[in-house]
């Protein structure tokens, strides 16, 4: 099983050195490591150049991590990976773990795994007001698609080669990561499962939760659940053409 590591960073000149260390020093699957690279402003990927880690670079900014994953499950499809795994490059996830996310897709169980806090509840929890707006999604969207999800906002994910098609070639269109990607992929009848996994706390560079985004978050989740919805029949007609 060929399995691609894919880091996304933007500007985690801070973290990024110490997410390849712990990928090289910690995971617990045999992968290929490339980091995509989202149009970063600081020295960030000069350290990666440095790590020696191949990276592929948007040559403008996408606007958030959909353009990242986007790009990744391309890359995976063009050159046959199995798996794909994700990580953020600010270090809040553990190369130690995924192996925990392979697991389900090599046992034929899944075809797209989530790191999720909030099945143990152990390690970093994210902010209150956060853990609110992803409870509430998150609940939102497993009653839509009938498959249960509790940390729709994760970024730690592995997606099986089915999954890596579908988005890769099937699905043509701009998605918003965190919702409607889930909901276009429970849709197209893909298998999403959650397992535990601790994450750790941010200690440099920005989130991308501020007051602005914590305004957008909500507006844009029910705009994309609604438009999601609306195009139920399509996804599914698109998933069962061409069968890989």
């Amino acid at each position: 099983m060929r399995i691609v590591t894919v880091i996304s960073n933007y500007n985690e000149q801070g973290a990024i050195e110490a997410t390849i260390r712990d990928f090289r020093e910690n995971a617990t699957i045999v992968s290929d490591l490339i980091v995509i690279d989202n149009c970063s402003t600081d020295a960030s990927l000069e350290l990666v150049k440095k790590a020696g880690v191949n990276y592929l670079r948007h040559p403008v900014n996408t606007g958030g991590s959909a353009g990242v994953i986007k790009t990744a499950l391309l890359y995976a499809d063009m050159f046959g990976y199995d798996v794909y795994c994700h990580m953020d490059g600010d270090n809040q996830h553990n190369a130690a773990e995924l192996a925990k996310l392979v697991q389900p897709i090599a046992a034929g169980e899944a075809d797209i795994v989530i790191g999720s806090r909030f099945i143990k509840r152990e390690g970093f929890q994210s902010l209150p007001v956060r853990r609110v707006g992803i409870f509430i999604f998150s609940r939102l969207v497993s009653a839509l698609t009938g498959q249960k999800i509790t940390d729709l906002t994760s970024g730690f994910r592995a997606y099986n080669k089915r999954a890596i098609h579908f988005f890769a070639r099937k699905f043509k269109h701009e998605f918003e990561a965190c919702v409607q990607m889930l909901m276009v992929a429970a849709y197209a009848g893909l298998r999403i499962r959650e397992v535990p996994v601790i994450m750790n706390p941010r200690l440099t560079g920005r989130s991308e939760f501020n007051l602005v985004n914590s305004i957008k978050f909500p507006i844009f989740g029910l705009v994309s659940i609604a438009g999601t919805m609306l195009q139920r029949n399509t996804i599914k007609a698109l998933s069962h053409a061409d069968q890989c």
